[in-house]
């Protein structure tokens, strides 16, 4: 069952994050027959939210939480609302990028050739492919490459993380399929040697006569997580077909940019666009064609909030052009500019006690 959760984690406690998390269950995509749209949707009605955040039957079950007052369960509906209808990448674009902007590093499960009946795992580079598909480079020493050459050993499955991974809340990529050895003619007139130096530019080590060229030749299914309680499965054709978000080539200096020099901008952004009163801090933590993710600091928790561009970017002059506009006029808001004065008149009261 293919499912998409917002689930905002909680830098305390995964219990304190409940109360602002939702279920957004993913468009099916249209790959999909019938029948399966029909059980997609008799899912979500079955699923529909009894309360708030992770006590319905929608999200993860947390006992002990605290009542929330009418005004709060108010904001938190509307900031929930919000969340369902914006504009995201789906998992075949996001698990696609996340594998083209790693870090070429993951961890390669393979059948054991020296245990029988059980997993060898190793943490090996890899280059992806026109397809996004694993093109790797082994030596003849190493056990995984003794499991690939072992009969009916090309079963594997290779788990990607995100640049920057840090932990449970961040995405992370696994594809299950077979691997082959790859010829001398193929890889030459493939260019597999020119692709994984392309990802690796230090790997001197594919010009020895014991390293051999290996790629996941048919890919079974794409297993995706996208942080707490987003994930799912996605079939090879969806996987193979979807492109490379762009944007996400030049976001790291972008976001960069703006928490280092105009953190501001992004918090009154998130009080207009999202509705979240009461943010102290905002932080860009992703960024794609299609918005931001963002890591808030609310009452004292943490939790990542989409915040989506009016439109998708086109290119990095886009993306400033969008920024700017959204900020001037989440600025015009009067709301937002209470807001922002009484925090700066915080700041200058907690600096002057100091």
């Amino acid at each position: 069952m293919i499912y998409t959760t917002l689930l905002l984690l909680s830098s305390l406690s995964l219990a304190s994050a409940s109360r602002l998390a939702s279920s957004v269950p993913l468009r099916a995509p249209t790959t999909f027959s019938a029948a399966r749209r029909s059980a997609l949707v008799t899912m979500e009605e079955n699923e529909e939210e009894d309360r708030i955040g992770a006590g319905g039957r929608g999200g993860h079950a947390v006992k002990g939480q605290p009542e929330l007052s009418e005004e709060e369960r108010a904001l938190q509906m509307k900031v929930m609302e919000h969340q369902r209808g914006a504009a995201r990448l789906s998992q075949a674009e996001d698990a696609r990028s996340l594998v083209e902007y790693s870090t070429g590093y993951g961890v390669l499960s393979t059948l054991s050739s020296q245990l029988e009946g059980y997993p060898n795992g190793a943490l090996v580079g890899f280059a992806p492919d026109e397809k996004g598909l694993p093109v790797f480079c082994f030596s003849g020493m190493s056990s995984h490459t003794k499991d690939l050459n072992a009969k009916d050993g090309g079963k594997a499955a290779l788990c990607v993380t995100a640049k920057g991974f840090e932990g449970a809340a961040d995405g992370r990529v696994t594809l299950i399929g077979d691997v082959k050895r790859v010829s001398k003619e193929d890889v030459e007139a493939g260019k597999l040697k020119e692709l994984y130096l392309a990802k690796h530019p230090k790997a001197f080590w594919v010009e020895f006569g014991d390293f051999t060229f290996f790629r996941m030749e048919e890919l079974k299914v794409v297993n995706f997580v996208g942080g707490f309680a987003r994930a799912g499965s996605i079939t090879p054709e969806d996987y193979t077909g979807s492109a490379v978000d762009p944007i996400q080539a030049f976001a790291a200096p972008v976001m960069g940019h703006m928490n280092s020099d105009h953190s501001e901008s992004t918090v009154a952004m998130v009080m207009h666009y999202i509705g979240l009163d009461q943010v102290k801090s905002a932080e860009l933590v992703q960024m794609d064609r299609l918005g931001f993710m963002v890591q808030c600091t609310r009452n004292e928790e943490s939790f990542k909030m989409r915040l989506p561009f009016p439109r998708p970017a086109e290119d990095r002059k886009d993306v400033k052009t969008l920024i700017v506009q959204m900020t001037q006029t989440a600025l015009k808001d009067e709301a937002v500019q209470a807001a922002m004065q009484a925090m700066q008149e915080e700041a200058e009261a907690a600096k002057a006690e100091a």
